[in-house]
């Protein structure tokens, strides 16, 4: 019962598409997505025209400060909305009404995009806490992969990190000088699999500093629940993975590092 309520805690959202490789095979070489003669950019969910002089304002809590009035006939990508709102960057909104026109591209161009840059989270781009991947991969070696994954969870300071591994076990070492422990707790869900059961476990993740430098592996008991877990068809699971670091970085956290589905995390 313990387990369900975590994982209805720390389910992670998920991205606007996923991913299939073979699907992406047809763009490989491909820079640019076209939509209706216009560029669309990583992140775009879609455009808005406006048909009306309307008001361009930032909220300062609930009040709308006015900067100035987008004209008839202009045009805008689209990267995030509120109720009743549509933002076209710098903390700049319009409201969704009759004198805007906001349109989105279909799933199958989202899809595109994603594809030809950062399908997934990459070392310089890296996945946000809280966000998720819907990936499908499938290799000559291990077949059809497809699952959820994302990080849900980070500890970057070191004296919480180093009190939590304590506690777990008292002869766990404590970090030498100028090192700490970070955390970090990764969600998966597998939705189908060829080959059964789909193991997930810490020693498939690396930490990264900021450098580019990969930090060796730091043998600790892992606090509960320790990220190691074979899954099974609709199966889910949460756990933690502990790195030993630079005290002042914050690394990045690598899934399958050199693998089709290497995907990049950040920690905050």
């Amino acid at each position: 019962m313990s387990l369900i309520v975590v994982l209805g805690v720390y389910t992670p959202s998920s991205k606007a598409a996923g991913y299939d490789t073979k699907f992406c095979e047809q763009f490989k070489g491909v820079t640019k997505i076209w939509w209706d003669g216009i560029e669309l950019k990583p992140g775009q969910i879609g455009r808005l025209i406006v048909l009306k002089d309307t008001p361009l304002f930032k909220l300062q809590g609930d009040k709308k400060v006015v900067a100035r009035t987008l004209k008839a006939g202009e045009f805008y990508r689209i990267y995030a909305f509120k109720p009743g709102m549509l933002s076209v960057g710098g903390g700049y909104y319009v409201d969704r009404n009759t004198k805007v026109k906001y349109e989105t591209p279909s799933k199958t161009k989202l899809q595109a995009v994603q594809c030809i840059h950062n399908p997934y989270g990459s070392i310089s781009n890296p996945t946000a806490l809280g966000d998720g991947w819907e990936v499908k991969v499938e290799d000559r070696y291990n077949g059809l992969r497809h699952y959820e994954i994302g990080m849900v969870e980070a500890i970057t300071d070191g004296n919480v990190a180093w009190q939590l591994i304590k506690e777990k076990n008292y002869y766990n070492d404590p970090p030498p000088p100028g090192k700490k422990y970070v955390m970090a707790k990764f969600y998966f869900k597998l939705i189908n699999a060829d080959k059964e059961p789909f193991n997930v476990n810490y020693y498939d993740f690396e930490a990264v500093s900021k450098k580019g430098v990969t930090y060796s592996n730091k043998s600790v008991v892992i606090p509960d629940p320790e990220l190691w877990a074979d899954l099974y068809k609709g199966g889910s699971f949460a756990g933690w993975t502990v790195f030993l670091v630079d005290q002042n970085d914050e690394p990045k956290i690598v899934w399958n590092r050199k693998s089709t589905d290497e995907i990049w995390f950040k920690m905050n």
